[in-house]
């Protein structure tokens, strides 16, 4: 193969592409209404606190700072997550979390029994199907599920 070929397109047109050259897709913080860069993890630090009140009013900021629902459904469902393996397990060295995360779980224990966070896990799981085979919607499912903690 000679140079040549690595500068034409299928159809042999010349094309000149910079394969050496870095992507410019830099992720760029989303701000909240007050200009505050927003910080997602506030929403699950009040699923675990089980406070549904703060959590709905942070998921409407997450909205309308620009997360796209499917972004804020998966850190809800690694949050559960992260809270059933507290449950399940007597120290951090027993999992693949990071300290922590894994403290934190921890703690919002008091919150929760094994069996609502099972259900929970459920209905987060069986939501997402649902929403996929286009018999509901991901908003929809966030925040029914933030107003029954």
């Amino acid at each position: 193969m000679t140079e040549e070929f690595y500068h034409k397109d299928l159809f042999g047109q010349v094309v000149d592409i910079d394969l050496l050259a870095e992507e410019d897709e830099e992720e760029k913080p989303l701000f909240d209404k007050k200009g505050r860069e927003f910080n997602i993890f506030a929403l699950t630090d009040a699923l675990g606190a089980r406070d549904k009140k703060r959590a709905w009013i942070i998921y409407q900021e997450a909205l309308a700072a620009g997360l796209v629902a499917d972004e804020i459904f998966f850190k809800l469902v690694w949050q559960v997550k992260s809270l059933l393996l507290a449950a399940k397990t007597k120290s951090v060295g027993e999992t693949d979390m990071k300290p922590f995360p894994y403290n934190k779980a921890k703690g919002y224990l008091k919150n929760f029994k094994l069996e609502e966070l099972e259900d929970l896990s459920q209905q987060l799981v069986e939501g997402y199907l649902l929403a996929r085979q286009g018999k509901g919607e991901i908003e929809t499912l966030i925040e029914k599920i933030l107003l029954k903690l």
